[in-house]
Order: structure tokens, then sequence, then C-alpha cells
């Protein structure tokens, strides 16, 4: 399994991240967990073919995390020469749909070659050989976050949200934790979380590696993000770039 971090980065625009996007790959399969703007262009640059992405998983409507959906859907529609033929899955809270057929589908018209298949965030699903899990979090009213498990591995993403016991519940055991950690301790912000509220999150849930993203741009230092989250939490802690790549290999996550 493989993660790329096409966007570190929130709504504020920044020259060094880009808005919420995670390539999620294992297999033959590609996912993508949330759709920021910039997000399409991030997936060139990585190397990855858009065309082979399979599903989309939106944790919330708030632009920084969907506004780049319209050009994905469009672009495997309006590619010359390539002819999509398998679904393509839509998963997000309820407002999702609002979104796909009262926004996309009054820019764009329905794709003719391929199905979209959309379904709002049900509880627990299996999908591509995963067991995905879904629960609400403390953001905005329609956010949630995402577990992703196959036979040996488990990769969460908070999405956008605050500190709370579902969050723990769906962290629990995680070989990797990709965490909301947008401003550093003592600029706190209601639903979002700092590094130290990171810590604890990891902590309490007993997960292998933590990765702080959702960064807001700052002065403070990657390293004193790991120092306010490493009070909290013993695991290994990194702080995310765009175009990171992270291999997970059983217990063992490296860093290309």
């Amino acid at each position: 399994m493989k993660l790329t971090v096409l966007g570190s980065g929130t709504c504020v625009p920044s020259a060094k991240r880009s808005a919420s996007s995670y390539l999620l790959s294992f297999t033959n399969n590609r996912l993508l967990i949330d759709c920021g703007p910039g997000t399409l262009r991030q997936i060139a640059l990585s190397g990855v073919d858009y065309r082979k992405i399979d599903a989309v998983f939106i944790t919330h409507l708030h632009p920084d995390h969907v506004s780049d959906l319209p050009g994905l859907v469009h672009a495997l529609s309006a590619t010359p020469g390539f002819k999509r033929k398998k679904p393509l899955y839509l998963f997000g809270p309820e407002k999702l749909r609002w979104f796909y057929e009262d926004v996309i589908l009054n820019l764009l018209r329905e794709p003719d070659e391929f199905k979209i298949v959309l379904k709002t965030c049900p509880k627990k699903v299996h999908l591509f050989d995963l067991d995905i899990v879904s629960a609400k979090t403390l953001h905005s009213p329609d956010s949630v976050a995402y577990r992703f498990e196959s036979k040996d591995k488990v990769v969460v993403f908070t999405g956008d949200a605050d500190l709370s016991e579902e969050l723990i519940e769906l962290a629990s055991g995680a070989d990797l934790l990709v965490a909301d950690c947008s401003f550093p301790d003592g600029l706190k912000k209601q639903g979002h979380m700092t590094p130290s509220e990171c810590g604890k999150l990891a902590n309490k849930a007993n997960v292998s590696t933590l990765l702080l993203s959702h960064l807001y741009p700052t002065d403070v230092p990657s390293s004193e993000f790991i120092r306010q989250c490493k009070q909290h939490f013993s695991g290994k802690v990194i702080v995310a770039e765009d175009l990171m790549v992270l291999k997970i290999q059983g217990i063992l996550i490296t860093i290309s």
C-alpha cells in the first residue's frame, strides 16, 4: 500500500502546499481522498495516471476539499482518445449528492461512456478488498473521517476534525494516521487540531505512525510541530509535504 500526499495545505493559498488531497494506491486500485483545488495538477506532477483512479472519498464539502471534483469528472469524460469503461465511485456525506446533481451536472452532462456510482457515507462498506468505515467528525455539519482496512494494514484520514472520542475509536490501531494539524499549540481554532491534540489522538488510539497535514501557512518550523506532538505521542511523527510518498509495508513506513 502506498500513500501520495497530493496536497497538504488548506483553503489559504500557498506556494508550498496545495489544498487537501491524498492518493491511496494498492494492488491495482487507486483511491483519491479529497479533491481540493490543484489536485489534478498535483496528480500530473506525481506521475500517476488520473485515468486509473477508481474512487473518490470526500470528507466534507468545503471548497478546499472538493472543488477539483468537477474537473476530474470532466477530464475522465473529455480526454481525447480515451474512453473510460469502469465506473467511478464517489463517496461522501449526504451533501455530496446535491453537489454532484445540482452543481457538477449543471456544468457538465452525465458521462456517456462510464457510470458515476455515488454513495453517501455508509457506516461500513467493502470495496476493492478493503473494509472502509466512516465516522462523523467535529468540524462542519457534514464532515466525516475515513478508515481503510485491508487484511494487514490500516490507514485513517481525519479530514478536518477536532479531537473526539469517535475519532479515537475510528483510528484505533492504525498503521498510519493522517491528521488535521492546522495550527500550532497556542493558536487553537475550533474544528481543527493542534500538534498536541494530534499527539493525544495518536497515543489514545495506539497508532504506529502519525502524519501531520492540513497545515496553514505559519512561521513555526516543522520541527516545532513535531516537538509539540511528541510531548504526547512516542511513535513516529512526520510532517506532510506535497508529493511526499509513504510506502506502508507491514509495520514499516518509508518515505520516498
